[in-house]
């Protein structure tokens, strides 16, 4: 089932599959990625209690074994519309048996979407209701539509930051979706801007740029559109487009990364993780500004 919220300027439409963003539009412009089985079927799932990878699929958080896919569990698992009005929804995902097997400790996530004008904030609220301490990060995976107008194409388009980048960035094994610490690349140096092309991502996955000085990164095109995202509450920035020449850009504003090769297999240790106490909450937000 879809929701669609709305300002005067502009709209988005949220699946109650994954509590996630189906569509974002200004005008007559989709903004947002619509996913094809050629390249990437996702659009933009939310990542939690992990972002990225687990070497094999698994670790220990606390001692407790837990054995998770890409990006963890709530993107695969139910959610229920907690509250909605004409331009917000709150979705809500409670822990259950089923996610316990992967990910053994009682939570609450909800997620909630407001508009205003042309721009939406995504909320999330991560509440702990065991009596357990546990480790998590979270993050979303927006993917936008590149190019955006009639008469672009993907390299018209570049992604420029709020301040310059003197730090070299990290990225994914394409096959494992783990890190080595020991490569860093310059995507770009002492600049505000890294210029769109699909070479990027051929050779090498995403490009994760972590502890960001930069906190707004703006994807711009030749016709002066495109998709602002601000992460003040987000430590990592990761740019990402698939192989074989997709025609979208995820920009995905993370609380940690994928493992790291210098990292053991306790998620407590991992870079990032915010450990949550019984009855504790944390909330975590980012903004998507159409241009």
């Amino acid at each position: 089932m879809r929701y669609e919220i709305k300002s005067r300027e502009a709209s988005a439409v949220l699946g109650l599959d994954g509590a996630m963003l189906n569509s974002l539009k200004k005008g007559e412009i989709e903004y947002l990625w619509q996913g094809d089985e050629l390249h990437w079927s996702g659009q933009a799932p939310v990542c939690f209690p992990i972002v990225g990878v687990l070497p094999e699929n698994r670790g220990y958080a606390f001692g407790k074994q837990c054995n998770m896919k890409r990006h963890g569990v709530a993107r695969i698992s139910p959610f229920e519309v907690f509250e909605r009005f004409e331009n917000s929804i709150t979705f809500i995902q409670k822990s259950s048996a089923e996610t316990k097997k992967a990910f053994p400790f009682d939570y609450e996530l909800k997620i909630k979407y407001e508009i205003i004008g042309s721009t939406v904030t995504t909320e999330y609220i991560i509440t702990n209701t065991g009596n357990e301490k546990f480790p998590f990060a979270i993050g979303g995976h927006p993917a936008f539509n590149c190019p955006l107008t009639d008469g672009e194409s993907f390299e018209d388009y570049r992604v420029v930051f709020d301040k310059k980048m003197t730090k070299s960035v990290l990225r994914p094994n394409h096959e494992t979706g783990l890190v080595d610490v020991s490569k860093r690349y310059d995507a770009l140096k002492n600049s505000d801007e890294i210029e769109m092309r699909h070479s990027l991502f051929e050779e090498n996955d995403a490009m994760i740029f972590d502890n960001i000085e930069a906190k707004t990164a703006t994807l711009i095109g030749k016709a002066g559109k495109g998709i602002k995202i601000e992460f003040q509450d987000m430590a990592n920035l990761l740019i990402w487009s698939a192989c074989n020449e997709a025609d979208f850009v995820a920009l995905e504003p993370w609380t940690g990364i994928s493992n790291c090769s210098d990292e053991s297999d306790k998620i407590e240790k991992k870079r990032g993780m915010t450990v949550l106490f019984p009855n504790e909450t944390a909330s975590f937000k980012f903004k998507i500004t159409m241009i």
